[in-house]
């Protein structure tokens, strides 16, 4: 009885979602993906969310930034981002994901970035040894209006991300690699800027996990992005910290801190300007 509530509670989400009318494709709360899919036929549901703070910088200033979630606008942002995802195959996962935006406030819908994610394991058994895969996605346009605030852009998104995963015996390693092609409504801007945006993203980043327990991991994450502010520096590094509570193999809650900023020392801790992301949520596996 409690699973069909639970199930039950889950579809509901989904459905509220595409009413009300980012893309979530990571191990959250890391922003680096991993390379496990779900059994054939299991599901997984993510809902998390997030708050991004500019630090040192001018409420007008550009470049609100931060890797693993797709917002370019001025000032601050609060999230909903959520993810379902079904295991097709044992190692070929579909996910769907959709993000619920608090901040900012416009005339346009508060959910964006409809987002399709193929994750294909090629090597590897999801939980042991070295793990292949790869993550082609796909974006679905957003409205011009939504695309002037920075939460989408209004053009068709699409790329590729290579996924490398090591699994030990009392720790994880990630590495990712990624392309995205990300066109834009030229005749519009974005994020309240009339600056050129770059169109083809570049990511790498990797992120050692520990398990400090079998309930308990904690976690780094740290990678380099190509910055879409085209006047701005080509690139932007980030670095996070990350908590995660397992107290059955089917929940998780997972607890991250970032930042953004143009140098690693910036982005570990170190002065100077920066965006920051706080962000902390829920995942539930089910059949």
């Amino acid at each position: 009885m409690k699973n069909y509530l639970l199930k039950g509670l889950c579809i509901f989400s989904v459905g509220w979602l595409l009413l009300s009318s980012y893309p979530v494709a990571a191990y959250l709360p890391f922003t680096t993906d991993d390379a496990g899919t779900n059994a054939k036929g299991g599901f997984q549901v993510e809902q998390y969310f997030y708050t991004l703070l500019l630090v040192g910088q001018g409420s007008t200033d550009t470049g609100s930034v931060s890797s693993g979630e797709d917002y370019q606008g001025v000032g601050n942002a609060r999230a909903f981002p959520f993810a379902i995802s079904r295991g097709l195959t044992d190692n070929i996962d579909l996910q769907f994901t959709p993000t619920y935006y608090l901040q900012p406030l416009g005339s346009f819908s508060r959910v964006a970035n409809y987002t399709l994610n193929l994750k294909w394991r090629f090597m590897g058994d999801g939980e042991t040894g070295l793990n292949l895969a790869l993550r082609p996605q796909l974006i679905a346009p957003s409205s011009t209006a939504q695309q002037e605030y920075g939460i989408g852009n209004a053009a068709w998104n699409y790329g590729l991300t290579f996924i490398a995963s090591q699994f030990g015996e009392n720790y994880e390693l990630h590495f990712n690699a990624g392309y995205l092609r990300a066109p834009y409504h030229g005749a519009y801007t974005v994020g309240l800027s009339e600056d050129a945006n770059r169109t083809n993203l570049y990511s790498v980043s990797l992120a050692p996990v520990w398990n400090i327990s079998p309930k308990w991991k904690i976690g780094l994450d740290g990678g380099v992005n190509t910055n879409p502010n085209e006047p701005a520096p080509s690139l932007t590094r980030f670095g996070l910290v990350a908590l995660m509570y397992s107290p059955t193999k089917d929940l998780s809650f997972g607890l991250s801190y970032q930042r953004n900023a143009s140098t690693f020392e910036t982005a570990w801790g170190g002065s100077g300007a920066y965006v920051s992301r706080l962000q902390a949520g829920v995942t539930y596996r089910f059949d």
